[in-house]
């Protein structure tokens, strides 16, 4: 179970690195640039990619697979009798993931509104304005979970992790 919970943990660093890494960027330098080129220049991107047939589906990954996999890290930790604090980041790593379907509910019915409006710069102002502000906590909430793991990992001491303390 212990080599288990170390392949689980690796695995998530290494996703959770790549989600926080990406919603990073968006929040740095994608979400920013529609002050720039302005709210129909920004939804015609966003039909382009975030909407796509490519777009949609990785976000789906992107936002489950987190959850599952942060999920199964924090469960694997429980059973393996791993330190508490190894079982406290984990879980709060899975508890961040969860966190980001649950704002998902929220952000995604704004960005498919972006989608499906007409391209009227009052409305998709709005529309992406409430929009970004809920992807940023889901950025923010990407980023705790992948420090916890990271964190996790880094503490992790392999042969002797089955005693608790």
């Amino acid at each position: 179970m212990r080599n288990a919970v170390q392949w689980l943990l690796v695995t998530a660093v290494a996703f959770e690195g790549l989600r926080a890494g990406a919603g990073t960027f968006r929040m740095l330098i994608d979400l920013p640039a529609r002050g720039a080129i302005g709210p129909v220049a920004f939804a015609a991107f966003s039909r382009a990619t975030d909407l796509s047939a490519v777009g949609v589906p990785f976000y789906i990954v992107y936002g489950v697979g987190g959850a599952l996999l942060t999920l199964a890290t924090w469960a694997a930790a429980l059973r393996a009798g791993a330190r508490r604090e190894l079982v406290a980041l984990t879980g709060l790593s899975a508890l961040c993931s969860a966190a980001i379907l649950v704002l998902t509910t929220q952000a995604a019915p704004l960005m498919f509104a972006v989608g499906n409006s007409p391209d009227d710069p009052q409305r998709l102002s709005q529309l992406l304005d409430a929009f970004t502000i809920w992807t940023n906590w889901r950025i923010g909430l990407a980023d705790l979970s992948f420090v916890c793991v990271l964190i996790a990992l880094a503490r992790w001491r392999g042969a002797g992790e089955g005693q608790r303390s």
